[in-house]
């Protein structure tokens, strides 16, 4: 009888376990800037706090090669469908340096673009004031898969309309 109640409560407290990570999360609060693979992000758009979900399979990743790495931070609105998609590809790598992304038309590395809940898209360009900065303070590339930094970009939409990322910041695992 002892091991019918046992289990019985047992499963029960299967079932109550929160397996949502985004339920606790503060779309109005902007995360810390952590290093731990907490799975946090965040920035402020245009003044407004951004806050990227924790429930969501992003394309997040880095690969290194030598001295060269290519980063994608893939983030995904907490409250809405908006997205903060950042691809970098950087010859001699280097953490704690802030890296410039001046988007090369042939490319498809080194921009950064924001999507709104309508579907509205912004992109950096190349050879002009809209640039990402990003900074990578952490990668733990074979370990704990985690990459950590900071960003800021300004980007602009199909009819000159500007947006401002600032504040950014990311600590992210990853999948190789």
């Amino acid at each position: 009888m002892k091991n019918l109640l046992f289990s019985i409560l047992f499963s029960f407290s299967l079932f109550s376990c929160d397996r949502d990570p985004d339920k606790n999360v503060n779309p109005n609060v902007l995360p810390e800037a952590t290093q731990s693979g907490k799975n946090t992000a965040g920035a402020l758009v245009d003044g407004k706090v951004w806050v990227a979900s924790k429930n969501y399979d992003s394309e997040t990743f880095v690969e290194l090669y030598n001295n060269h790495a290519i980063i994608t931070i893939d983030l995904k609105s907490v409250s809405d469908n908006s997205r903060i998609f950042i691809r970098a590809s950087i010859d001699n790598f280097e953490l704690n340096k802030i890296y410039e992304l001046n988007q090369n038309p042939e490319s498809d590395f080194n921009f950064a673009t924001y999507n709104d809940n309508t579907g509205k898209g912004y992109l950096t360009q190349p050879n002009s004031e809209y640039i990402c900065k990003l900074k990578i303070t952490k990668l733990n590339h074979v370990q704990d898969q985690m990459v950590c930094g900071t960003f800021e970009f300004k980007a602009v939409d199909n009819n000159g309309n500007a947006i401002n990322i600032t504040d950014g910041r990311f600590d992210k695992k990853f999948l190789q």
